[in-house]
């Protein structure tokens, strides 16, 4: 088991996102300082990123991209595989794949949180879950060798597949060979499971874990359980990745390092 830091790509606006912000050099520098071993990268169009500088950054730090995170294309750019109207979806689409072609190149898998979309009062549920369905299935075509990960997402983002359950039935249901679930302390705890049922609910299909304090503050200065979470992922046997995904609050100095510190006691190979 290893840890990361959420980055957000420069093609990100700059905001309050749950993701350190800055060039590409400089700040996978700073995360490698730190002491993580990997970088997950928060995108919104990967098409406008400088693919050389981040290839030179990562071989520079030596830093693994276990996953690439899609949350901003539809935070930023309002895209989702629920949109009615179809030129919007087949965009979402695009972006989706976009994302798998920069996962390629680093191993990585690309997650799918909010650019599942939603559920809206004209359009039948199960019209939504089909158009979701289907834009997972075409980008699992054009990329069969990219993990996906589905996230549950819970209510203040999302109101369909908000919980581990309904998830993992619907991944399931889907029968994607490439298809599994990541899972969030946000997620779970907002949607009132516990860590160690969520993942017994996912089993084999549990391949990514996100890690946050209460609010999405940094690790350690919320109210959350995070040693009863990370024992639960630490007791399942999990051996992947678990990345940091908080706000940058006050600023990224304390909330990479405050993090870090939080976590040592189940990385302390990466000191």
């Amino acid at each position: 088991m290893k840890l990361a830091y959420m980055y957000a790509t420069p093609d990100v606006e700059p905001a309050q996102v749950t993701a350190i912000q800055g060039p590409i050099a400089a700040t996978l520098e700073t995360i490698a300082r730190t002491g993580y071993t990997g970088v997950e990268l928060l995108v919104c169009n990967p098409a406008q990123i400088d693919r050389r500088a981040l290839a030179d950054a990562i071989g520079k730090t030596g830093l693994d991209m276990p996953a690439v995170c899609t949350g901003e294309v539809y935070g930023q750019d309002g895209l989702s595989f629920a949109d009615p109207d179809p030129l919007r979806r087949q965009q979402a689409i695009d972006r989706m794949k976009a994302s798998m072609d920069l996962a390629a190149e680093y191993g990585a898998m690309v997650n799918i949180g909010r650019l599942r979309g939603r559920y809206r009062e004209d359009v039948a549920s199960q019209q939504t879950l089909d158009w979701i369905g289907e834009a997972i299935e075409a980008s699992t075509r054009a990329f069969p060798e990219v993990p996906i990960v589905l996230e549950p997402v819970n209510r203040n983002y999302a109101n369909c597949l908000m919980t581990t359950r309904e998830t993992c039935a619907f991944v399931r249901e889907l029968g994607v060979a490439n298809l599994g679930v990541m899972l969030d302390t946000a997620h779970i705890l907002t949607e009132q499971e516990t860590v160690t049922d969520a993942i017994r609910e996912a089993g084999d299909l549990f391949w990514h874990f996100h890690i946050t304090d209460s609010d999405r503050l940094p690790v350690g200065d919320g109210s959350y359980d995070i040693a009863a979470a990370m024992n639960a992922v630490v007791e399942s046997g999990f051996d992947r990745y678990v990345t940091v995904e908080t706000f940058q609050i006050p600023d990224a100095e304390h909330s990479i390092l405050a993090s870090r510190e939080a976590m040592q006691p189940y990385f302390p190979s990466a000191s």
